[in-house]
């Protein structure tokens, strides 16, 4: 990173290389220039479309939530929400408050998790699901002291909703993916590495036909993809300079907030160790299909069980175009920090999950939690770490991430002076995280992810106490702000 005081000019990439002589120069006095933010595990079309659902996120009770419910409008027959916390509130989730609200039109809404999905009663009828309906495997229906649905499902029987909800149409869908690019360069993010399916990668890839991309993209699979991803000769790696193929995408587990991550040890006061989602055998054989054919694995692994199981089947595998990676690794047993190093696993890591899960760790794993978002154990072990938002989970803002991996606090500023302190990184280990060790996991050759003199042109220019977040300080770099974003030697975005 270069601390800029005074102008600087850049060099378009693309004109360079056709000899053009384009030079703009940009006059950013104690401005902060650093490479462009790399945000290593997105939902972004998920993100993208549900930007213009019902926001829940901050509820600070039931009541609360439901009342923004109460006064949103149906789309195509059916209220759509997102980023419910049930963990903030003294009331559970249920269908009996949703349908005090909203007692006719179903009501489908996202935990912030993700890994829960909280419905009304015309949902559940819409969707044909009773007392009878069983759990499918890997995912669980949750239900009262009569045998009833309560309105909450669990991991894979979020499905039972999600695939009777209306059918988004391509031109909305591209349409919602160009805004959500749009508002991510003005928050300094110039690349993605996206986990999603095959309707949003056809969005991407037409956005780059339409030579409208200007997100440097790294695209994963779902796992009910490979088979039609090998009959493709898809290889990790192969792509282009805008948009690139990622690996085979597998979930082993579920969710802290939710506790159905997937657990060595029961959850404090509990007999429940979470939701293994994926048998092994099935794992196994994704993953070595996978390999075989060129495909990196990327498997999502939160609980401490996940986690050691997701370290077994990758150890093994060849290496392919990409590194194989661990999404999430948010509680490793002791025994296995240094695994994923010794294997050149990635660990894919999302540090704005702090800011909420603190209280949860303490809650459900108590001592165990010595081995949660292990940032510093694992980097001096030699793991590349890659850092990104989990969006809509989190916000894709980096300076939320940045935040947390300097701080190590939750929202409200606490405990004072950081939880497992000794987990804390630098600022320039951090900015590593976003940018050059996401380009290095991404398998892009070249000058990526870092600023210098014939390099990829992606850069942002942050205005912000420079002296304070070059000392370390979170807190500086949240208050400051992306001032110009560059993609590709292009201004995306320039605050004027």
């Amino acid at each position: 990173m270069i601390r800029v005081v005074g102008s600087f000019d850049l060099v378009c990439e693309e004109a360079a290389r056709a000899g053009g002589p384009a030079r703009p120069v940009f006059e950013l006095p104690h401005a902060l220039l650093t490479p462009g933010i790399v945000d290593a595990h997105t939902h972004f079309g998920e993100w993208a479309l549900g930007r213009s659902r019902v926001q829940l996120a901050g509820s600070a009770t039931r009541a609360e939530a439901v009342g923004r419910v109460a006064a949103a409008t149906p789309a195509d027959g059916w209220i759509l929400g997102q980023g419910y916390d049930p963990n903030l509130w003294r009331d559970p989730p249920t269908r009996e408050a949703l349908d005090a609200a909203v007692p006719a039109v179903p009501v489908a809404l996202d935990s912030h998790d993700v890994h829960a999905l909280w419905v009304n009663s015309p949902a559940l009828a819409a969707c044909g699901i009773t007392r009878a309906t069983p759990d499918p495997d890997g995912g669980r229906i949750v239900r009262d002291a009569n045998g009833e649905p309560t309105g909450v499902l669990l991991e894979r029987a979020v499905s039972l909703v999600t695939r009777r909800l209306p059918a988004v149409g391509p031109d909305r869908l591209l349409s919602a993916v160009a805004g959500a690019q749009t508002a991510a360069h003005r928050l300094g993010v110039t690349g993605i590495q996206n986990v999603e399916g095959p309707d949003v990668l056809a969005a991407l890839r037409r956005l780059e036909r339409e030579d409208r991309l200007r997100l440097r993209v790294l695209a994963h699979h779902a796992l009910e993809g490979l088979d039609d991803a090998l009959a493709a000769g898809v290889r990790s790696g192969t792509g282009s300079h805008w948009l690139e193929a990622g690996g085979v995408k597998l979930f082993l587990d579920g969710a802290l907030g939710s506790q159905t991550a997937w657990m060595l040890e029961p959850y404090r006061g509990s007999d429940g160790r979470g939701i293994e989602v994926l048998g092994l055998d099935a794992a196994r054989d994704a993953v070595t299909r996978g390999a075989a054919g060129g495909i990196a694995a990327v498997v999502h692994a939160i609980g401490d069980a996940a986690v050691r199981r997701a370290l077994d089947l990758l150890e093994p595998l060849p290496r392919v175009g990409i590194a194989h990676r661990i999404e999430h690794l948010q509680l490793v047993h002791p025994d296995d920090l240094g695994r994923a190093a010794r294997a050149g696993i990635v660990a894919s890591m999302q540090p704005a999950h702090l800011l909420t899960d603190i209280p949860l760790v303490e809650r459900h794993w108590g001592a165990r939690g010595a081995g949660a978002y292990a940032f510093r154990t694992l980097l001096d072990l030699g793991t590349r770490l890659v850092f990104g938002s989990d969006v809509p989970v989190e916000t894709i803002d980096p300076r939320d991430g940045v935040y947390a991996a300097l701080e190590r606090v939750g929202r409200d500023g606490t405990p004072a002076g950081g939880w497992r302190a000794g987990e804390k990184l630098t600022f320039a280990e951090t900015l590593a995280a976003y940018s050059e060790s996401g380009w290095a996991a991404a398998g892009r050759r070249g000058k990526g992810g870092v600023v210098v003199a014939g390099g990829a042109a992606d850069l942002v220019a942050w205005a912000c106490d420079a002296d304070a977040v070059l000392k370390d300080s979170g807190t500086a770099f949240k208050e400051g702000r992306a001032v110009l974003t560059v993609a590709g030697g292009e201004v995306m975005w320039r605050e004027t």
